[in-house]
């Protein structure tokens, strides 16, 4: 059995259909005071610097983490997974004393938060498991006393209901313009600036070719994303998070373009206007078929990431459609394989992207292979059944079950199962239990 929590003001139009009999959903509502100290945390944040991130800080939603606590208390779940919010560990520990907890980290914001703070938590944890190698090994780093609790635990993408047929390569050579595609929130930490830079250079060497922005715009905050002990980091990307409030407010009354003032704007301007008419900005695709068709569409993802990602799902998305995928270390190289099934490049390298996509959109025949080994990849190292069966064994690991013995049929060992936040649980065909995630090209 699976129990899925979330705050109900953030899943209202989540469908909860088609995950099976044995998983329920419940969504709690905000209360006013957890509305007015988001919406206080918020607007300060754009004046003040603090100690932490919304990510890790307590005041994020603290009724809601009670709420949940308290319920699964009466649940007396065996395992609670909780997706990246190590704030409510300590108070879920309270209420269920005996429960094994796994906190999933998504990203690592540890270093821009109060080392003792998290440390206090996470003695708590029974497992922690990151999206990455990378994040797992500098968790490991960071906090020596939980490195024997910590692993990794990769997402994945689903090969039968989404990515179920081979990308037609010959339709994609036969047609003349190229299309370069970029999946993600269109904020600076995900590289769009670098990304246009190399552009401008590929269209002089490429003239037939085009890139398309899918995703949503938005500045995710600093200390969201950069190490904030970096100053030189910080100093080169301040400026695109700086507000122009005077653009902004010549736009709120329509004597500007609406984008007046804001990142979007900028990128706008890179470019000379015989380039920039090769780019579109499509903005966040509602319907997530027409995503996964972009990606079969295109014939190459770039992933100019400037940050340090946790795990690049739009990459492995790519490439589960036969995309080769041209994106920056250390963002994807636990992904693709470098000359194989895409091609790896330095953060903040315009040049070297440049180079990369004009060797993948010049060789018909190195693309397709890229391509195709890219898809083979993923489907054998990546997929979400994958996950949930190596999940299931952590659970039961955890959980000391001994009945794990081949003679007993797999469908009847259960688990009761807690997950808290927004991915939700999945339960597999074979009774295996994971997180299913899928990026909506809205995320980080």
């Amino acid at each position: 059995m699976v129990v899925v929590y979330g705050l109900e003001d953030a899943n209202r139009d989540r469908s909860t259909n088609g995950f099976g009999r044995n998983v329920s959903f419940r969504f709690f509502p905000s209360t006013q005071a957890d509305r007015l100290i988001n919406l206080l945390r918020t607007k300060s944040s754009k004046l003040v610097q603090f100690s932490s991130p919304m990510s890790t800080s307590a005041s994020t939603f603290p009724a809601f983490g009670r709420q949940v606590a308290m319920d699964l208390q009466k649940e007396q779940c065996d395992v609670i997974h909780i997706q990246h919010s190590s704030q409510y560990v300590p108070i879920i520990r309270e209420f269920n004393p005996n429960a094994k907890i796994v906190l999933h980290m998504h990203a690592e914001w540890f270093s821009q938060s109060r080392f003792d703070v998290l440390e206090g938590r996470l003695r708590g944890v029974d497992l922690l498991t990151c999206v990455s190698n990378h994040v797992a090994e500098k968790t490991k780093r960071d906090f020596p006393s939980i490195a024997d609790r910590c692993e990794t635990t990769y997402n994945g993408i689903d090969p039968k209901l989404e990515f179920n047929r081979e990308k037609d390569y010959g339709a994609a050579r036969r047609r003349k313009e190229k299309r370069i595609l970029f999946a993600g929130a269109v904020s600076p930490h995900k590289g769009p600036h670098v990304l246009l830079d190399a552009f401008n250079i590929v269209a002089r060497g490429f003239p037939d070719v085009r890139l398309d922005f899918v995703g949503g715009l938005s500045n995710y905050p600093l200390e969201e994303c950069f190490e904030l002990t970096d100053r030189p980091l910080i100093k080169a990307v301040a400026p695109f998070y700086a507000k122009n409030r005077f653009e902004r407010l010549k736009a709120s009354l329509s004597i500007a373009a609406r984008d007046a003032g804001t990142y979007q704007s900028y990128l706008r301007t890179k470019l000379p206007p015989e380039v920039a008419a090769k780019v579109s900005f499509q903005g966040q695709i509602g319907v997530r078929q027409d995503l996964i068709d972009r990606y079969y569409d295109a014939d190459v993802l770039a992933f100019p990431s400037i940050w340090d990602e946790g795990f690049p799902l739009p990459a492995l998305e790519a490439m589960a459609a036969g995309l080769p995928v041209v994106g920056t270390r250390p963002a994807v190289s636990e992904t693709i394989e470098d000359q194989r099934s895409g091609i790896l490049v330095d953060k903040n390298d315009a040049n070297g992207m440049a180079e990369a996509l004009l060797r993948v959109l010049q060789d018909d025949d190195l693309r397709d292979e890229m391509g195709r080994a890219a898809r083979r990849r993923v489907l054998e190292h990546f997929t979400w059944e994958k996950v949930a069966e190596r999940m299931h064994t952590r659970y039961a690991a955890l959980c000391d079950v001994s009945a794990l013995e081949p003679t007993e049929p797999r469908k009847n060992r259960r688990f009761q199962i807690a997950e808290s936040g927004r991915v939700t649980a999945r339960e597999t065909d074979r009774g295996n239990l994971g997180c299913h995630q899928k990026t909506d090209n809205r995320g980080r």
